[in-house]
């Protein structure tokens, strides 16, 4: 079964965002399910409106997983950390892309083409990617941690009704 993941960039990221998605398609098996920027102008200025949508998507179990690529990663992620229920992570490396799956059940990683090269992503990827946050298998301070936060998100933001699976706080 071929993993649904969203993919977005900004301007910076567009050619970045071309090979990331060569990979994950040809080498990942991962089926594409929103690629709104097929030009490089499309990505400019459009980062918030591009989290938002992708933070949407997840919320409404399209797809569960969501990478985004411009020169750093982070103000996507910190955009896309204003919706109710979405773990982002701007990683660097492989072990923090790995910890943030693992511990924190992230869905969205940003990744900086101004950071790291190709190489040196499918590498992040691959830490992000290959381990899914397993409820059965996982520390208990992760699973206590993911109940915290969404209990934070609870008191501070709004829960949209079109919420469509718990989002990854608590084992289905």
């Amino acid at each position: 079964m071929k993993t649904k993941i969203a993919i977005a960039c900004d301007d910076l990221g567009f050619d970045r965002k071309n090979e990331v998605i060569e990979y994950l398609v040809n080498e990942k098996n991962a089926e594409i399910v929103y690629d709104p920027v097929k030009k490089k102008e499309d990505g400019v200025n459009t980062f918030a409106k591009l989290a938002d949508e992708m933070s949407e998507l997840i919320q409404k179990d399209i797809c569960r997983l969501g990478i985004y690529i411009c020169g750093t990663g982070i103000g996507f992620t910190c955009q896309a950390n204003k919706h109710w229920g979405i773990r982002a992570v701007a990683v660097s490396n492989p072990y923090t892309a790995q910890r943030a799956r693992l511990s924190n059940n992230a869905q969205i990683i940003g990744l900086g083409c101004r950071v790291n090269g190709m190489e040196y992503t499918k590498m992040i990827i691959d830490a992000w990617y290959d381990q899914p946050f397993n409820f059965d298998t996982a520390r208990e301070n992760s699973k206590k941690n993911l109940l915290e936060a969404k209990a934070s998100d609870d008191r501070n933001l709004k829960k949209p009704d079109y919420i469509a699976w718990n989002m990854g706080f608590e084992k289905e």
